[in-house]
């Protein structure tokens, strides 16, 4: 591919590099079309990940697909690919803007079988409209409470809360606030602790 003045694929998660993992993200807010009380929270919205080049990185990437669906597609397709990554997650940052962002989610899922995608997402009605059983396999999305459609999430499949600290969390949960890999492999009912400059903010359920 020629040059370009895009770039996709993310290597600044030191959460995420610690286990081989990459990410493509989107701005925070403005992608997430059901966000909900996670925006008192939302981690994307301050320090590193809200200053220069991150955030223009973020912004341009929203552009390019709102512009030229098929262009970002392909982008993200070679960045993936010329990564030599196996697991690439999906939204560090942002969410799934609407249907079809999640319809070339899924085609470069079906790409690359040998890559394992994953993503947390508080868009489950976009999820519904998709269907999850037109997903695949590689693909796994995490439900996440926090937005608008918790009344939606089906705990039958995988689904994510946030805690307020490491004590809170239920017997059953995966803690991954530490590392993503279990999230992104194998794990059904992921906890994370919330953390950051926002913690102040978060107001745990009763």
């Amino acid at each position: 591919m020629a040059a370009y003045k895009y770039q996709l694929v993310s290597t600044s998660n030191m959460k995420l590099e610690k286990d081989g993992i990459v990410s493509i993200n989107q701005p925070p807010i403005k992608s997430c079309p059901s966000a909900g009380e996670c925006k008192a929270y939302c981690y994307a919205c301050v320090g590193q990940q809200a200053m220069g080049n991150a955030k223009a990185f973020r912004l341009r990437a929203f552009e390019l697909f709102k512009t030229d669906p098929k262009k970002f597609e392909e982008i993200a397709a070679y960045e993936i690919h010329r990564s030599g990554r196996r697991i690439i997650r999906w939204h560090d940052s942002g969410d799934i803007m609407n249907l079809s962002y999640l319809k070339m989610m899924a085609s470069i899922a079906n790409r690359y079988p040998e890559i394992q995608f994953y993503t947390y997402t508080k868009s489950i009605r976009i999820i519904l409209k998709f269907g999850w059983e037109n997903l695949p396999a590689n693909l796994k999305l995490i439900q996440s409470y926090g937005g608008k459609d918790d009344h939606l999430i089906d705990t039958k499949k995988p689904f994510a809360r946030i805690f307020l600290d490491k004590e809170s969390i239920p017997k059953g949960f995966t803690d991954c606030s530490n590392s993503d890999y279990e999230a992104a492999t194998s794990a059904k009912k992921i906890a994370i602790v919330v953390h950051g400059h926002r913690k102040k903010n978060f107001k745990p359920k009763e």
